[in-house]
């Protein structure tokens, strides 16, 4: 049998060996390379290109437009009792029978007596005026506004009085000639042709010149149904009369669109309350900081003679261009350098500057953002504030900084990186703006800029 002699044995421990594979260590590279990555993406603002294209802003631009006539008004010249003979909004010469004046009321008490008991037969005229003003209401009937239903009310019982005064004044004869013979009944034609109205406002002298921004405050806006009068004091107001088929509508507007129709000569409207559309002339004026535009027609005043405040939407408002997002403009403030300073030089047709310096005179290049008649707009990666620039063949020299003004843009990323570019805004509504085409320094259809243009900064690359 065999013994194990373990005085003898002897046992060598070796070191653990730690082998290092290139494949793992690769990986833990890559894998802290994502995580830092990630992260950055993660914690970074995210900026967004948008590609820019051709495009419209197409507003439904609806006003309560100023309706500024040629009105005047004609006042009673004696006491007494009213009695309105010429219809409501009916054209009249000057020697149109309009109304009639009864200072003892004989008349009047005997046309009501005979109106009371007689009935008239309705011509084929008459029976159209009074459908006409059933049919007009039915359109414009809106349960909420009740003057609208009061106005019909009104217009109706006077039109049917007043083709009962007109038939029971036939009927009267000798009784009524002797009235007017003794004087007591007086019969007032038109002092001028125009159209007549039963209504007043106050603000028939108001003139595309002398209108403020208080005319447009129709909360405080009330007129008289004259014809609701049934007895009046000299110098009262009777009746007025529309002398011209002449006449404007006053827009108070907002600054963009206001500037973006200036240079046009005419504008497309409709009228809201009847879907009518027309073309207007077109003007414009400034009044204490706000925008008007001023149309001028020469139809549709019959259908709004006794609408002061006149509800209209501009038709031809789709301003087109290249459509940007307003969160891509951005404001960006630059030198400005007169365009005598400017030379050409360094093999380069751009516009260069002398630079003055201790070593005497030499050319730079800045690039320029924008220029005007006067000037170029250039930032300060070339040119520093103090730096003097040397007009040429003079002794003349220009401080940069002395003048500073702002652009509007945006930034451009064609190149991977944020280079400012000048747009010309020619309407802007909450969420886009219509810029103009074709600018020496500006965009182009297809350019990439910044969506987010507050969040980088000129020369910014983008990912």
């Amino acid at each position: 049998m065999y013994m194990r002699n373990n005085k003898n044995d002897k046992i060598i421990k070796y070191p653990k060996q730690y082998h290092f594979s290139i494949g793992f260590i690769v990986i833990g590279v890559m894998f802290i390379y994502m995580l830092y990555h990630l992260f950055t993406y993660i914690t970074a603002d995210n900026i967004t290109i948008y590609e820019v294209s051709q495009g419209s802003i197409s507003n439904n631009l609806e006003y309560n437009a100023l309706a500024i006539r040629k009105e005047q008004v004609v006042t009673a010249d004696n006491n007494g009792d009213v009695l309105y003979l010429a219809e409501n909004f009916g054209k009249v010469g000057a020697k149109t029978q309009v109304y009639a004046l009864d200072t003892t009321g004989e008349i009047l008490s005997s046309i009501e007596a005979s109106t009371a008991k007689s009935e008239i037969q309705l011509d084929e005229d008459a029976y159209a005026k009074i459908q006409n003003i059933v049919n007009t209401y039915l359109v414009d009937y809106n349960p909420i506004e009740f003057n609208k239903t009061y106005s019909f009310k009104n217009e109706l019982q006077s039109q049917v009085e007043q083709l009962y005064t007109v038939s029971a004044m036939a009927s009267m004869g000798d009784s009524l000639e002797a009235a007017i013979s003794s004087g007591s009944f007086n019969i007032y034609n038109s002092p001028v042709p125009g159209l007549v109205v039963y209504s007043v406002d106050g603000l028939e002298d108001i003139t595309v010149d002398s209108f403020v921004s208080d005319s447009f405050d129709i909360s405080n806006y009330s007129a008289v149904n004259l014809k609701a009068q049934e007895s009046v004091v000299a110098g009262q107001a009777v009746y007025k009369v529309i002398t011209s088929d002449h006449w404007n509508l006053i827009l108070e507007v907002d600054k963009n669109l206001y500037d973006s129709l200036q240079g046009e000569s005419y504008l497309k409207i409709k009228f809201l309350e009847d879907e009518v559309e027309t073309w207007t002339n077109l003007d414009f004026t400034e009044k204490a900081g706000k925008y008007y535009l001023i149309l001028s027609l020469d139809d549709s005043m019959d259908r709004y003679a006794d609408s002061r405040f006149v509800h209209v939407k501009i038709v031809n408002n789709n301003i087109s261009g290249l459509k940007i997002p307003n969160s891509s403009i951005v404001e960006k403030e630059f030198y400005t350098i007169p365009k005598d300073y400017m030379v050409q030089g360094n093999n380069d047709d751009s516009a260069g500057f002398l630079l003055k310096s201790d070593a005497g005179g030499v050319i730079v290049n800045p690039t320029v953002y924008y220029e005007t008649d006067d000037f170029y707009y250039v930032d300060s990666e070339v040119l520093k504030r103090g730096d003097r620039l040397v007009k040429p063949n003079s002794k003349e020299e220009y401080v940069v900084g002395a003048d500073i003004d702002k652009l509007k843009g945006v930034y451009n990323v064609n190149k991977g990186y944020a280079v400012f570019k000048q747009i010309e805004i020619l309407y802007q509504n909450d969420d886009y703006s219509i810029i103009k085409t074709g600018t020496s320094y500006g965009i182009s259809m297809y350019d990439h800029i910044v969506l987010q243009g507050n969040e980088v900064e000129e020369n910014t690359i983008i990912n």
